[in-house]
């Protein structure tokens, strides 16, 4: 089941994210201050964020919105399925979510961006995999040694 953020799932999804063992401090608090605004103010349209449920467990988090100044393109911030559920279906099925999230507002593209680093290989492969299209690779982005890889799928 995937249902909407609550306030009450802040913590389950920092723990979430933490437990990919993927992503930085830096980036763990950029997840947070998202999450933050969503819950904060549900009045604004920049952000939505969900969850992916097994049982009454947070399996996944989903988080993504439109795209400054287009008119169709949604950028997916945050797509991440905790170590115990990965491999299940989880993150495809919170990628089908964001495709119907994205056609219901009459959005077309979907951007999600990645690191280069060996650690994000399953993450390119899974984008691969739900028909997403390599767009750009910008070397050293992220660091030395570490490109920016932008993925796009139409809806």
């Amino acid at each position: 089941m995937i249902r909407e953020l609550r306030a009450d799932d802040r913590s389950s999804i920092t723990r979430l994210v933490r437990a990919t063992q993927n992503f930085s401090e830096a980036e763990i608090a950029i997840a947070e201050e998202l999450i933050d605004i969503v819950i904060e103010r549900p009045d604004q349209k920049d952000y939505y964020a969900y969850v992916a449920l097994a049982g009454d467990r947070i399996a996944g988090f989903l988080l993504l919105g439109p795209t400054p100044a287009t008119t169709g393109t949604y950028d997916m911030y945050w797509i991440a399925v905790h170590p115990e559920f990965q491999g299940q279906g989880v993150a495809q099925a919170l990628d089908e979510y964001a495709v119907h999230f994205v056609r219901e507002r009459g959005g077309y593209l979907i951007i999600a961006e990645t690191s280069s680093q060996p650690s994000y290989e399953r993450t390119r492969a899974f984008y691969i995999k739900q028909q997403y299209q390599l767009l750009a690779q910008i070397g050293d982005y992220y660091k030395p040694g570490d490109d920016l890889i932008i993925y796009g799928k139409r809806v």
